[in-house]
């Protein structure tokens, strides 16, 4: 699995009020893994959720018509579950991951921490095992989004919106790439707002 690149800044990150928007963000990633991936956890998960499909899929397939996902939940829309059930065969696997995103690490190789993760069947053919593809989706806990630069993400662990101003924060770069995204957002009131608020309330 290619690494993404996670840089940390050499020195604190000096910030003054209101001079970027700021928001507590959660950030994940998604790690797809099929036939061809590599490595102990990516083996195992691949293996294992197969089986278990192939198990699942049974009660939502008592006469044998069909071998696709796809053509289970299309026939019974409650093979959806088919995600949910499969998920709970990885657990184990996730579990010896230490709450550590696979592949995810800064400049100074230091890991970066999921706080959950959700499992799910992207194609799998229970004829076919090389058809068979599932992601895995890490979510982090709460992050401190303090503006972005480039290509990255300038962010600080944990809500650091309530320290004082011009406090020195621990921050480290994060590259967007296809596979990392934004899964929420909770920007902080600037000035303006407050004003306006203000102004509302006395009205």
């Amino acid at each position: 699995m290619q690494l993404l690149e996670v840089m940390t800044l050499p020195i604190h990150f000096m910030f003054l009020h209101n001079q970027m928007t700021q928001a507590l963000v959660r950030i994940v990633l998604k790690q797809e893994i099929d036939s061809s991936s590599t490595g102990n956890f990516e083996r195992n998960v691949f293996d294992e959720s197969f089986i278990e499909f192939q198990l699942q899929a049974q009660a939502y397939n008592t006469e044998n018509k069909f071998r696709t996902l796809q053509e289970l939940v299309a026939n019974n829309p409650k093979a959806n579950s088919l995600h949910y059930k499969v998920g709970f065969s990885i657990g184990l696997f996730v579990n010896e991951l230490k709450n550590v995103i696979p592949g995810l690490k800064d400049s100074l190789g230091r890991p970066v921490s999921f706080a959950s993760h959700q499992f799910e069947l992207i194609h799998s053919d229970i004829t076919q095992r090389a058809a068979h593809r599932v992601a895995i989706t890490y979510e982090t806990d709460t992050m401190t989004l303090f503006a972005t630069a480039g290509d990255y993400l300038v962010l600080a662990t944990g809500d650091r919106l309530v320290e004082q101003d011009r406090q020195p924060v621990d921050t480290f770069l994060l590259k967007i790439q296809p596979n990392v995204s934004i899964s929420s957002w909770l920007r902080k009131p600037d000035e303006l707002d407050s004003k306006l608020l203000r102004q509302t309330q006395s009205n």
